[in-house]
């Protein structure tokens, strides 16, 4: 796919405030499509704050010593990164079980006190930061479609957007774990673009990661890929000579979006137009999404957010995470480890 492979020199800008190849582009875009981790929220320093935070906690709640609480919390860590769900148990019960084990024999009746006090940092340094927030409300005033698309386990990532409150400000949530694919196949940007009834060229993808994000964006063919490395100052952010699929923008933070969008500078400060009112105002048809397959949501016919709602459950192998609960088992022995689909292979935070 020549046309997805772009010159570094002449395609990758980094917002500049004038002209640039793209506004034509960016004119005809009518959807944005959202990573989650590292992308919206800072789930890397987040974690590593609430860590942090966390260890001082202990050595003042708990009177561990200044290196039994780094030890405790830098095993917790770690061994969170690389396996932060087990599909076979709840995620209060797993979560325990890491922290009972990174616990020293001394530590580890504390588990079940610990967890809830490392969860509750863990999401206030996890929250979506209040220019971010108007960022989404102004991008659906002006009358774009938006879709949070994640990869990762269902029940982590699930949890991720109620706790942060993120439902309301996305037409559509699709997770890798409730459908049968995961970024980059396009298939799942197929779905969104059915579901909300847009065409592929229509769309942006904004994404931290060169493999998923931008790599997916090119093969489903849509219209723009912007890039927020995780690290923007590191040399690999600054050389993309050896990758293949190249970003056509990239993105020191995600507020560099207003100066490709003049629309989200004019928008009024009314209320968010309604998912009818947002699509009649494009006037897509839910029909050239490609492939789109047999899992992806067709967006015809669909005009509220509960018939959407319904349609996204409907999805050949989907769950509803928000429906299935898991029984919280204190003690006992722990199923085996499965990380099959799980952040530590989706997503920056198995990067120790």
């Amino acid at each position: 796919m020549a046309a997805s492979k772009f010159s570094t020199a002449t395609s990758l800008t980094t917002g500049l405030k004038h002209a640039t190849p793209f506004d034509g582009i960016c004119a005809k875009i009518s959807a944005f499509y959202f990573d989650l981790d590292n992308t919206l929220i800072p789930t890397r320093a987040g974690d590593s704050k609430a860590i942090r935070k966390l260890a001082d906690v202990l050595e003042t709640q708990y009177c561990f010593t200044k290196d039994d609480a780094n030890l405790a919390t830098q095993n917790f860590l770690k061994s969170f990164r690389r396996c932060p769900d087990n599909s076979q148990t709840s995620l209060d019960s797993w979560r325990t079980h890491l922290w009972r084990e990174s616990l020293q024999q001394k530590h580890k009746h504390l588990a079940e006190q610990i967890y809830p006090q490392w969860l509750k940092l863990r999401y206030r340094y996890l929250a979506v930061p209040p220019d971010y927030v108007q960022l989404l409300q102004r991008m659906r005033r002006a009358g774009y479609f938006l879709a949070l698309i994640t990869n990762g386990p269902s029940n982590a990532q699930r949890e991720k957007v109620t706790k942060l409150h993120m439902r309301g400000h996305f037409d559509c949530v699709l997770v890798s774990s409730d459908l049968p694919w995961e970024k980059p196949h396009p298939e799942i940007f197929y779905a969104a673009c059915n579901f909300l009834g847009v065409k592929p060229h229509e769309c942006a993808m904004i994404g931290d990661k060169l493999e998923t994000d931008i790599k997916g964006g090119h093969l489903a063919q849509l219209g723009l890929t912007f890039w927020t490395p995780l690290n923007s100052s590191s040399s690999a952010s600054q050389c993309l000579d050896d990758v293949e699929y190249k970003p056509h923008i990239r993105l020191n933070n995600l507020l560099e979006l207003y100066k490709y969008f003049p629309r989200l500078n004019a928008v009024a400060a009314a209320a968010v137009p309604s998912t009818t009112n947002r699509r009649s105002s494009h006037s897509q048809s839910s029909t050239g999404c490609g492939s789109g397959g047999g899992g992806s949501v067709s967006g015809s016919g669909s005009n509220s957010d509960h018939d959407r709602a319904s349609a996204v459950r409907q999805l050949p192998y989907a769950e509803d995470a928000y429906q299935r609960q898991w029984t919280y088992r204190r003690g006992g022995s722990l199923p085996a480890m499965d990380c099959s689909n799980s952040e530590a292979e989706n997503s920056c935070d198995s990067f120790i």
